[in-house]
């Protein structure tokens, strides 16, 4: 009996070691990088299809990271961002979430951009109990990634909604759809579908291409044959300008409705005249002296406009020295403390997170491209 009890403390204490060396581990990740400052990573498409998004959201954590550190810093140290290229490519982001956490030993990562590229890396994000706080991945799956993921941009789920409901009180009956075969793709054509449908609405197609497409004259040509009242097309800022541009050259007649995927203006350059006329969602368009602030800020160092992509990951910033600069760089504090947020004032809206870590303070608003530029449509 002594043996056995003996075997027992000695199991106990073992686990208590396994248990406290873990703890170790975990609170080592920030505490190691602190006495050389406060360290972030960022996770996504610099290159690739979904390029123009990620390279925004870099641009707008630079300029953030700029002013915290010109301020003094966070708590007297300076910010450091380790920037990682998934190229829309969720085995590269599983990848670079690891290097970030393992070898970097950052205290949050900001990103994934996309959907896909979010749900990929949220386990490890939970398992190392790093907070992982995207700008914009507005999958309805999000919501119930994890305790540690969170998102400054809402989810689909309202997105797809709003477009149905548009459309449906514009009159429109029959339409087509058309989007990249992926969890973002796919859950702004489900949801759509089903709001669009349970209105009165009819789908008469529906098409799926793979990420990256440029070529769509195959599923035009079927839809052409169909005659929809519109299109609806959630497709990536590189697919979406060849597919307008294919829809001109095939002279197919019809509303184009697309999704937050043209919220990124660089789909204006490469679209040209192609793209008047189209009328998608996005989160709504932000105003008042934070974005105006903002927005002369970014012109000035990038020599570019500012979009959306830009000013929510630049509250990202903001958002994570919010929850760190009251509490230590574990990530249960941080965590913790974003959850506590419920009405800051950003670049890109007001933001407040729910129990699932879904920003509850941002609604859609309908866009119309009229001559290059964004006009709103009342709703």
């Amino acid at each position: 009996m002594r043996s056995y009890l003996g075997k027992r403390r000695i199991g106990f204490y073992l686990a208590t070691a396994v248990f406290l060396a873990f703890t170790v581990l975990i609170w080592n990740a920030c505490s190691k990088s602190e006495g050389k400052g406060i360290r972030f990573g960022f996770i996504g498409p610099l290159t690739g299809p979904a390029a123009s998004y990620g390279v925004a959201q870099r641009n707008g954590i630079m300029l953030a990271v700029e002013e915290i550190n010109g301020a003094g810093g966070l708590n007297g140290k300076k910010i450091d961002v380790i920037y990682e290229d998934s190229q829309m490519d969720p085995n590269k982001a599983i990848s670079a979430v690891k290097k970030l956490i393992d070898l970097d030993k950052v205290c949050a990562v900001i990103g994934e951009t996309t959907t896909a590229g979010t749900l990929a890396i949220a386990d490890t994000a939970n398992r190392s109990k790093i907070v992982l706080l995207s700008p914009s991945a507005s999958g309805a799956k999000v919501t119930d990634a994890g305790d540690y993921v969170f998102r400054a941009s809402p989810s689909d789920a309202f997105q797809a909604i709003v477009a149905a409901k548009f459309i449906f009180e514009k009159g429109f009956r029959k339409g087509a759809v058309v989007y990249t075969n992926d969890d973002w793709g796919t859950g702004l054509q489900k949801a759509f579908e089903k709001s669009f449908s349970g209105l009165g609405g009819k789908i008469l197609t529906s098409e799926a291409c793979t990420p990256g497409t440029q070529d769509f004259r195959t599923q035009l040509v079927k839809i052409k044959s169909f005659s929809p009242d519109f299109i609806y097309i959630p497709l990536y800022p590189d697919e979406s300008p060849v597919f307008l541009r294919q829809v001109r050259e095939l002279k197919i007649s019809g509303q184009i409705l697309g999704a937050d995927n043209f919220s990124e203006k660089a789909i204006l350059k490469t679209a040209g005249t192609s793209a008047n006329g189209v009328v998608f969602t996005m989160p709504a368009e932000p105003t008042g002296k934070a974005y105006e602030s903002f927005s002369k800020k970014f012109k000035s160092k990038f020599k570019e406009d500012a979009s959306y992509s830009s000013a929510v990951a630049y509250d990202c910033v903001y958002l994570l020295a919010e929850a760190i600069k009251n509490s230590n760089l574990s990530g249960e504090h941080t965590k913790s403390a974003l959850y506590k947020i419920r009405n800051y004032q950003g670049a890109s809206g007001v933001i407040g997170f729910d129990a699932n870590g879904d920003v509850t303070t941002k609604e859609f608003t309908i866009i119309k491209i009229d001559n290059g530029e964004y006009m709103p449509v009342k709703n």
